[in-house]
Parts: structure tokens; sequence; C-alpha cells
């Protein structure tokens, strides 16, 4: 996630509840507002956070209770935030509200289900009166200072039907205006820009200057919401009722909520799917962790016998195993020197799928995660990101998969391919292609770390 501006992440927050319990108002916030009048109009307890994106919602941890503010968002150069991280915020009885720019794009769509709206750019998008993502979108500089280089497309139609209604312009004018501003693409919508083709901008700009309560739509619904809070603190109880009581958590949540969960180290992120996945490569003892997973997950015990009993009681006996269910799961030697109930338990280890994937994995594991571990992870995240400034062509996309099989077999003490298969499958991927695929981002730093030993 990008630099978090004023306040750490959990400090005291917008309002009490009773017994002295004190809540937090996160607000992410980019061009729309700077951070000083966010502070104000929330009265200085707010803690500011940039524009959301894909993840940074997961990665909050707020308490029931919080309220989460969506100003501004991401779309374009980054992935925008999904719609189910806004509900399972809901879920977990997070007030959200979200105004002006991306907040009140994804309040428009998600209001029925529990996400509260404010302002008049919001009440357009609910009404129908508006539809596109542009209609809000600027190009601005990076932050902490998120300057604008463009105009909203709502401010423009604001801005103009003021001066409409004020006599400044004609009708005629003010559509000619709007038209000709949503011709262009949104980083180039700038008075400037529409000058020479649409006649009544300087009047537009002149009554701008003498009435600037209309210049700014955005900014406007972000103040008014901020200062109003309080009157979003209570939900209402049938769209949480909606949210608890239907299956909309899909595997891609359960997959986010791996991958964002988790801590920066030095001002990298690492998700605890990002440790969990090295420990599935790199840790020694981790096929015996997943085997007492696999059982609990069957049988509810560890025990081999209660294992056994469970599947039989399901049909599945030693005895039902097919010849080609043995060629799959098992490598050659398996096949001739495991006893029928080892076949099967080895089996149902490797063929074993999480409901939830990754997600089950790092629930067994991320308690025993450490600062250790996460630093190790951090450094080859850094490495990675070193080596893909060097030139063209370098990269963990340009990895090789003969190079990246090498490694793993060196890892795993195996060479022969059924043996590496089977390794794969007893550390939790389903193919060794996964394998692959998994240990890319860990490679570069043991491969560094190698040739400078």
């Amino acid at each position: 996630m990008a630099e978090v501006v004023p306040g750490p992440r959990h400090e005291p927050g917008h309002d009490a509840l009773p017994g002295g319990n004190r809540l937090t108002t996160h607000v992410f916030v980019g061009p729309t507002l700077p951070p000083g009048e966010v502070l104000q109009a929330a009265g200085g307890s707010a803690v500011v956070h940039p524009p959301v994106q894909h993840g940074d919602l997961l990665r909050l941890s707020p308490s029931p209770g919080d309220i989460v503010v969506v100003i501004d968002g991401y779309y374009h150069q980054r992935a925008s935030v999904r719609h189910k991280e806004i509900l399972h915020l809901l879920s977990a009885g997070v007030t959200v509200v979200g105004c002006a720019s991306m907040g009140a794009l994804r309040a428009a769509e998600l209001h029925p289900y529990g996400m509260a709206g404010s302002g008049r750019v919001y009440e357009m998008y609910r009404d129908g009166l508006i539809d596109a993502d542009d209609e809000v979108a600027v190009a601005h500089t990076e932050g902490p200072e998120y300057r604008s280089l463009s105009l909203p497309l709502v401010n423009v139609r604001h801005a103009v039907a003021a001066a409409e209604r004020a006599g400044a312009v004609s009708s005629g004018q003010a559509g000619t205006m709007v038209a000709a501003m949503r011709a262009l693409p949104y980083p180039a919508r700038t008075w400037q820009a529409i000058a020479p083709q649409a006649d009544g901008v300087a009047a537009v700009r002149n009554f701008l200057a003498d009435n600037p309560q209309h210049a700014d739509l955005k900014a406007a619904d972000a103040v008014g919401t901020l200062l109003r809070l309080d009157s979003f603190a209570a939900p209402d109880p049938r769209a949480h009722d909606w949210i608890a009581s239907t299956g909309w958590r899909t595997r891609f949540l359960y997959d986010w909520h791996a991958a964002f969960r988790g801590a920066e180290v030095e001002g990298i992120h690492v998700g605890d799917a990002g440790v969990v996945r090295h420990r599935q490569i790199y840790d020694r003892d981790f096929p015996r962790r997943r085997r007492d997973h696999v059982f609990t997950s069957i049988a509810g015990s560890r025990s081999p016998a209660k294992v056994l009993s469970a599947v039989a009681a399901r049909g599945l006996t030693a005895e039902s195993v097919t010849a080609a269910q043995r060629a799959e799961w098992l490598t050659p030697a398996e096949a001739d020197r495991l006893s029928p109930d080892e076949a099967l338990l080895t089996i149902l280890i490797r063929s074993h799928k999480p409901s939830r994937g990754i997600h089950d994995l790092v629930s067994d594991e991320r308690t025993t995660i450490t600062t250790a571990e996460r630093r190790l992870v951090a450094e080859c995240y850094a490495i990675n990101a070193e080596v893909s400034t060097w030139e063209p062509g370098r990269g963990l996309d340009y990895l090789r998969y003969v190079t990246l099989r090498a490694h793993l077999s060196e890892v795993w003490g195996e060479d022969d391919g059924a043996a590496l298969v089977a390794a794969a499958r007893d550390r939790g991927f389903r193919t060794f292609r996964d394998a692959v695929q998994a240990v890319r981002p860990f490679y570069l730093r043991g491969h560094f770390m190698a040739v400078g030993a």
C-alpha cells in the first residue's frame, strides 16, 4: 500500500463507545481534499490514508463500529477496490461511507447492501443521472500532494449548471461545454482545452472566480460528509442480515485475505500468503504439518486409523483404489513399497483440495509467522524490484522454467520427474508447475546469496 499520511494506523478515532472504547475513522483520500482539510472537517481524529486500491481495506483490520470513509481511489494505473472488500468490512460491523469520487461510485453500487452514500455526486450515480467511471476521474501527481492536473467531469457539470442558473451562460453554451469536455479523455479535461470550440468558457471561469463555492463539487461533498460522520454510525440492520445470510464470500475473497493480511517490513508489505508460500517450498517440516491439516479436515483427528475409518464410512477404502488412481498419485517406487492403507492415506493427502485455497493454509500457519520470516520475504521482494530496473529482460517474468525446476530439485533433494510432482503435492501444490510459479518470487534472493558465498 502507498505511504500513509498523518497519524498511526490505529490511534484513537472519531467517537467513543459505551465503556470507554474508542472508534477509529479511516479516510482514503487523494486529489479531492488535502489531509489538513480532512482532519479539520473530521474533528482532527481521523487516520488519513492515500487513495484506496485493491487490498487496502483488507489490510486495515478495523474493529466493529469503526468508520471507513472512501473518497478517492485508484482505478486506472492500479487495481481498484473490489466490491467484496467493502462487503467484508460491512459484515464485520464496520460502517463504510462513500462520497465525492470512487467512494460515490462504490456507494451507488453497494447502498442496497449497507454501504452509506453521501453527497451530490453519490446521488447522481445512484439515480442514474451519470453512470460512467470517468465522470469523477482526474489525472494527478503522486502523493503526498496529489495535485490535480485535470478537471473531473462532475465538477464541470456542476459549475456550468450554476453559471447557467445565474445567467452567466445560456443553456446551449452550458450543453456545448459539457459535451466538449466529455469528448476528451479524462487526463486532458481542462478549461483551456475546450476554450477554442466551446463558447462561454471565459464567462464560466469569471463566474467561478466570483462564486468559488461552485467550483469543486467533489471537495464540497467530501467536506460535507466528514462534517456529519455521526449520522452514519448506525447502518441498516437489514443489509447486515443479507450479508450474514448469503454465500457471497468467494474463493477470490479468501485469496485476497491471505495475500493482503500481514505486516510491513521497512516499508514493504509482506502478506501472510507470501510467508506461507515460502514455507511450502523451503520448510522441511511443512509436508508433515500439511498431512496433519488434511487428516484433521477429513476426520477431525490426526490419527491415520480415524482417517481411514472416516473415508470408509463414505465408501472409500484401500481396496476401492483403482490402478489408474495409484498411477496418478503415487510414484512407481511408492506403488511398489506402500501398503494399501499407506497408499490410500498418501493419495488423500495429495488429492486434498482446500475449500478456501491458500486461505486455509494461512489459517493454520499464521499464528506462528515470525518477524524474521517476514523480513526474509521482504528481502526477496526488494531484490526482485531492484533487479527489474537493471535492464530490459530482467526480473521475475524472465526466469526460465528449467532454472526454477532445477532450484526446486536441489531444495527438495529430488531429480526424478515423478518424485518432484509428488513432493509438490505433499506440500499442497496441485501441480508441479504451480510450485514453479510459487517459487518465482523467492529465487533471486537465494541465487544472489549463493553467488555471494
